[in-house]
């Protein structure tokens, strides 16, 4: 684990990422840090208090639900000093999906202010990237998010060639338009992605980190559900956001 760690920092350091100093100290303390620490982030409390919120977004290639999404994620982003918020999201409907997740951020700063930040897995990734991109919320994470719809051919030997059709992207213009990596990164998103990951190309998050300042990715070992094997990797990612959060705040 220890050298599969320094090596992914070795990686998020390296020139091409362009990463400013203070983001570089925030990846090196929240991932190097046991899984079990106590984070340094806002701890949750009465309506009101400076917890910040957390947007949490299930994956299922935007045709299902994650039966156990919440159960993996809520206790870790509890004690990452968050308050949870789970998306429900319109499934077969992509274009749908981002606009649920739009309005709940928009609705979320409107009472919260910028303290709105997003976690999503695989598809949910998607979201929340789009989300960061926009700068509805302050950062993000994503587990291997399809930055580039253009480019994603698994679903079309998993599901069939009308894939793109049954969640409401038929339309290249509508792909090309929903891609995290086609459009602007306004706001500070870790993308963290298995090596072995055989449902996202592991190369299609490469270039989009290598295309924007503020994306970073962290490649870890494991395939697309790495972080089921290892949920410490979402200790360690929610603390990367907490982090963030009270630097934010200050």
């Amino acid at each position: 684990m220890g050298d599969e760690l320094t090596s992914s920092l070795r990686d998020l350091c390296a020139p091409r990422f362009s990463l400013p100093v203070l983001a570089v100290v925030i990846l090196a303390l929240a991932l190097a840090a046991p899984a079990d620490a106590a984070t340094s982030g806002p701890a949750v409390g009465p309506a009101g208090s400076v917890a910040p919120h957390l947007i949490l977004i299930h994956g299922g290639s935007f045709l299902y639900e994650d039966p156990t999404f919440e159960s993996l994620t809520r206790r870790r982003a509890l004690r990452a000093g968050f308050t949870p918020h789970y998306l429900r999201y319109p499934l077969d409907d992509m274009p749908g999906a981002f606009q649920a997740a739009r309005a709940e951020a928009v609705s979320l700063r409107a009472r919260y202010g910028s303290t709105v930040y997003a976690y999503g897995s695989s598809a949910g990734g998607t979201l929340a990237a789009l989300l960061a991109g926009d700068g509805l919320v302050s950062a993000a994470v994503a587990k291997a998010p399809v930055s580039d719809l253009l480019d994603w051919e698994w679903p079309l030997s998993a599901y069939g060639p009308d894939y793109f059709g049954r969640i409401g992207l038929s339309a290249t213009a509508a792909r090309r338009r929903l891609s995290p990596l086609r459009r602007p990164a306004r706001r500070p998103l870790l993308i963290l992605q298995g090596r072995r990951d055989r449902i996202v190309p592991l190369a299609m998050n490469r270039k989009y980190a290598v295309k924007f300042k503020r994306v970073y990715l962290w490649v870890v070992q494991g395939g697309h559900h790495t972080e089921r094997i290892r949920p410490e990797l979402l200790s360690r990612a929610f603390d990367w956001l907490a982090r963030v959060a009270t630097a934010h705040q200050h």
